[in-house]
């Protein structure tokens, strides 16, 4: 993101909660201001500890299957998702960033940053069965229902590769202006990523495999996480400006602007609860709530651990997860990098947030 072994392990479960402080606002397309609730925190914390070493970035919840794919430098925990008891693991990755799902076929895809590639899994039993080349840097990727390809998001190489899962094989390349970030699907033969370097959103044709547009993000700077609303079709941005933009997917216009923690790398949005989890790098999480399909409003901003930066929502239960890990940081990069944390020795946790 931003720029077959069995793993048999102990998990240690400990409870924890989060406080709450409120005062922001939120702005819809006509102006109107939009009031924060008031009070403590209305999520509490539980924290699962996983093994091995380094950090995570997406998970992957598998509703009908109940399972949790937890992606972790060179691995993939899948857990059981109401247990959250490990089932199996994927191994030997190099830098392992977004699962799909091909649940009919049995096989499961991550993307692998540092390989160029992404492997190929037995959803059963995490067992590799193909690495399959695709383009530079490897990060977002999903399964689009309309025609059950996989899309997978190159960064580097600013393109898409489209694989064909009954070939474990790319059956189509697709050229974007800028890199790619977080992607959705409608599952009717749209697809979209947000572009942080262009400040917009790609929009493409599942079917086809062109890109159809850009939608421009006005009041953003560089979009990275990005959510999807099926029913009022909206998508959901967050930016690096403290700012969610929200934009009509029909219509290509921005229609909501909404003010969020700093630096957002994760999103989801629980349909059923009708509530944006904004998902920070500075220690909160904006939990907000969609009011209308154009009006919004902040209703806590939660206190969690430090990185944890994606999220990834259970529309059965409505837990949330996310993953992060006591952080180390490095000296300072003189040559334009990124500053990243590393991550401390066996601090690599798992965390459930649950409506108290």
């Amino acid at each position: 993101m931003h720029k077959l072994m069995f793993s048999a392990a102990m998990i240690a479960l400990l409870a924890g909660c989060g406080g709450s402080s409120s005062g922001n606002s939120a702005t819809n397309a006509s102006g109107d201001n939009t009031t924060t609730a008031a009070g403590g925190s209305a999520y509490s914390i539980d924290r699962v500890a996983l093994p091995g070493e380094g950090r995570g970035d997406y998970l992957t919840v598998d509703a009908e299957g109940r399972r949790l794919y937890v992606t972790h430098s060179t691995q993939v925990h899948i857990l059981d998702l109401d247990t959250l008891k490990p089932i199996a693991a994927v191994t030997g990755l190099k830098a392992a960033h977004g699962v799909a799902l091909d649940t009919t076929g049995g096989h499961g895809f991550v993307s692998d940053g540092d390989a160029n590639a992404v492997i190929m899994f037995e959803l059963a039993t995490g067992k590799i069965l193909k690495s399959i080349p695709v383009g530079k840097k490897p990060d977002s990727i999903l399964r689009d229902a309309a025609t059950g390809n996989i899309f997978v998001f190159n960064g580097d190489s600013e393109e898409v590769s489209v694989i064909d899962p009954a070939k474990a094989a790319v059956v189509g390349t697709i050229k974007l202006p800028n890199g790619p970030e977080f992607s959705q699907s409608d599952g009717k033969g749209k697809v979209w990523a947000n572009m942080e370097e262009g400040n917009d959103i790609a929009e493409i044709d599942a079917k086809t495999m062109k890109l159809i547009r850009t939608i421009k993000l006005d009041g953003c700077d560089g979009p990275a996480p990005l959510a999807f609303d099926p029913v009022n079709r909206r998508l959901f941005s967050g930016c690096g400006n403290k700012t969610m933009v929200v934009t009509d997917a029909d219509a290509g216009k921005v229609v909501a602007t909404v003010p969020v923690g700093g630096d957002p790398d994760g999103i989801s949005f629980d349909v059923d609860k009708k509530r944006i989890f904004v998902a920070n790098r500075d220690k909160s999480w904006t939990v907000i709530s969609q009011d209308g399909a154009d009006k919004y409003s902040v209703v806590e901003n939660m206190p969690i651990d430090e990185y944890a930066k994606t999220v990834a929502v259970d529309p059965k239960t409505h837990r949330l997860f996310t993953s992060t890990a006591d952080l180390e940081w490095p000296p300072k990069p003189t040559n334009g990098k990124k500053w990243l944390p590393n991550a401390k020795s066996g601090s690599f946790r798992l965390l459930v947030v649950s409506e108290k």
